[in-house]
């Protein structure tokens, strides 16, 4: 397998977010200092975010081209995302007991403890809260705020199945068909850039949903154009880095980044940088579960050290990652390592 630097790529993507919570969680700030510096164009999850779904899309458009079919490419995604989400959302809710503001009995008791695990499975509604636990943190009640973007992501694995139709056709059509939707998509998230009533599906809403589909898109074109062994990447990559940082602080650099984002993100991440690529193979792909379990464990630091803001950004980083590493270990590699099995027995039911 071809070595790149995805899978540093997207832990540094996870450990931007995980940096950027420790502001408004200790409550020093709603933002972090990227935000005020950049004239609240970016931020450092604002990176972290908008990398991830640019990668997914390099990825996952590829994965999808792989795949056998529907059942094949369904039983990968959901075994990506749901054995992790699972996971942490039952330890979630195992650990904020011990961060209620009363008994264990009533606890047990408490409804929307018994909700929190179901609600939040559904990827389409979202329970932010148990009643009488992190009520007296900095961030008041909040538990994971960073479950918000994995429906999101769903949402584009589903919309990318239709294009299973394309493995019959030359790359000539892939590049169109993807050409008009990413253009397609640009168009909606200008339409819809100022429109105060969005429609909703749960929690998603249409703008954002452009907005990550737009830059995921983005990957899953770069993926087709195969811009990784395109001879102008370089000239590409200095270029869009250049625009990247002079831009930053200008009032459009919201559409501006959808152009110049993905292929800086693409081309470093199809690069092989020695020392950075056997990442994946040293430590495994601990992103996700970095992602995922940081909020909680920043909440729980929060409530028991009122660390401030750069203590908890010292224990919750590492922490994070090696919860990440646990994640990857114990119940991310072994659920991926049983796709075939399980597709092989859902083709045998059919």
């Amino acid at each position: 397998m071809h070595k790149n630097n995805f899978d540093f790529l997207r832990l540094l993507f996870a450990a931007l977010v995980v940096v950027h919570h420790c502001y408004p969680i200790s409550g020093i700030s709603e933002q972090d200092p990227l935000y005020y510096f950049s004239n609240s164009t970016l931020s450092y999850s604002y990176i972290g975010v908008r990398g991830f779904f640019i990668i997914s899309g390099y990825l996952i458009f590829q994965s999808l081209m792989r795949s056998h079919g529907i059942t094949d490419y369904l039983v990968k995604r959901l075994l990506r995302i749901y054995p992790a989400l699972i996971i942490v959302l039952i330890l979630t809710v195992i650990f904020c007991g011990f961060a209620f503001d009363g008994t264990a009995v009533e606890y047990l008791k408490n409804k929307s403890a018994w909700t929190y695990i179901p609600v939040n499975c559904t990827l389409i509604k979202l329970q932010h809260t148990i009643n009488g636990v992190f009520e007296s943190n900095p961030l008041k009640k909040g538990i994971n705020g960073s479950l918000w973007t994995i429906g999101y992501e769903f949402s584009m694995y589903l919309f990318i199945v239709p294009l299973l139709f394309l493995k019959k056709f030359p790359q000539k059509i892939h590049v169109a068909v993807l050409s008009v939707l990413v253009v397609i998509l640009f168009i909606l998230r200008i339409t819809l850039e100022n429109n105060t009533n969005q429609l909703h599906i749960g929690v998603i809403s249409l703008n954002t949903w452009c907005h990550f589909a737009l830059l995921f898109m983005s990957g899953a074109f770069l993926s087709i154009i195969k811009i990784e062994s395109n001879r102008f990447r370089i000239p590409v990559l200095i270029i869009a880095s250049i625009l990247f940082i002079a831009l930053m602080r200008w009032e459009y650099f919201e559409l501006s980044q959808y152009v110049i984002f993905p292929p800086i993100v693409i081309i470093i991440g199809a690069a092989a940088i020695k020392g950075i690529s056997s990442i994946g193979e040293l430590f495994g792909d601990v992103s996700y579960g970095t992602y995922i379990y940081s909020f909680p464990a920043q909440q729980l630091l929060m409530y028991y050290f009122k660390f401030n803001v750069v203590e908890l950004l010292l224990i919750s980083l590492p922490l994070s990652i090696f919860l990440g590493w646990l994640s990857w270990h114990l119940v991310e590699k072994h659920a991926l390592a049983k796709k075939k099995a399980v597709y092989q027995k859902l083709k045998s039911w059919w």
